[in-house]
């Protein structure tokens, strides 16, 4: 069973930190994150996380692929640990 708790932080943790990511959203499969400042995402680490499947960045997001279900976990976790939630819409934009 995945701590989702503990894989959020790690993402989080990697994405910058919480004062690096302005919000979050999500799709079917990917959390989407807005970030301050790319460059202090460490995108290798992120990808080597287990349960994630990939990541990238992509019209202004940083995409972390989880998949169906682990998604919507990690998403609530990131809401619970004070990070904003957004809209895809929201930032599909920026």
């Amino acid at each position: 069973m995945q701590d989702y708790e503990k894989m959020t932080a790690e993402i989080i943790r990697l994405a910058g930190g919480k004062e690096n990511i302005h919000s979050v959203a999500h799709c079917a499969t990917r959390l989407r994150l807005l970030l301050a400042d790319k460059e202090k995402v460490d995108e290798k680490a992120i990808t080597e996380l287990e349960g994630v499947k990939g990541a990238f960045f992509n019209a202004g997001q940083y995409q972390v692929i989880l998949g169906i279900g682990t998604v919507d976990k990690v998403y609530e976790e990131a809401l619970r640990s004070g990070i904003s939630a957004a809209t895809t819409e929201d930032i599909r934009y920026i």
